[in-house]
């Protein structure tokens, strides 16, 4: 459509039109962009399954604190929690974020809390949490959540990242590194590859710590500039 307007810009007005065509794209990306980083809100939500620290990932962004190892929060309830927008100091800028709800993890939740929070937040960006423990359980709920995001019709036109944050690092990296864990998971990040490739979304792996702070910036940094709609 871009290369069509520009050649009916060209044939009016001249090749000037190209130049000036870019501009005004620019400009209105960078509105765009504005609009969401600065006013509205990135839309993201975070999933996993129980005690991988979801509610402790969207608490460190909240709080902008380097590392939460006093905060000890309780289940989740089924439904979850309403969380409002707020902002966050992300790489060297202030951003607002939207992360809709904090829900479950508990199996139960995964096909109504999960699909439900899905559908509402048509999020730009997906935080999936894992950690070093019952491999099955993580895959299982990584295979569901790329299901749902291929039942998801209308939900998934807005995806743009999808990270999968492997947390509490501070408890294997000494003794495995990351390449090492994810190896276990070897046909389901063959596949995530495979949909972010046909769906047109990015799909990045991070190792991390939430309570100690280690390796949540960089992973944080990235993350959101993948979803915001004018990539620095």
């Amino acid at each position: 459509m871009t290369n069509l307007l520009d050649r009916l810009f060209t044939v009016v007005f001249g090749n000037v039109s190209s130049k000036f065509f870019d501009k005004v794209t620019q400009r209105v990306d960078q509105v765009y962009d504005f609009v969401y980083v600065k006013v509205l809100g990135l839309p993201f939500i975070v999933l996993g399954a129980r005690q991988t620290g979801k509610t402790t990932l969207i608490e460190w962004l909240r709080e902008n604190v380097s590392s939460l190892e006093d905060f000890s929060p309780a289940p989740t309830a089924p439904g979850g929690d309403a969380v409002g927008t707020f902002s966050s100091s992300i790489g060297d800028e202030m951003m607002r974020l939207k992360p809709t709800r904090d829900v479950g993890g508990e199996y139960e939740m995964w096909e109504t809390d999960w699909v439900e929070l899905f559908r509402e937040a048509k999020p730009r960006g997906i935080i999936f949490m894992i950690d070093h423990t019952e491999i099955l359980k993580h895959k299982d709920a990584l295979n569901f959540v790329m299901n749902m995001i291929e039942d998801e019709k209308e939900a998934q036109k807005n995806l743009k990242a999808f990270l999968v944050l492997v947390n509490k690092s501070d408890l294997w990296l000494n003794q495995s590194p990351l390449d090492k864990l994810m190896a276990q998971y070897g046909n389901e990040v063959k596949r995530l590859g495979q949909q972010s490739e046909r769906l047109g979304y990015k799909a990045s792996i991070y190792s991390s710590s939430v309570t100690t702070g280690v390796g949540v910036r960089e992973a944080m940094r990235t993350f959101f500039n993948s979803i915001r709609p004018q990539p620095k």
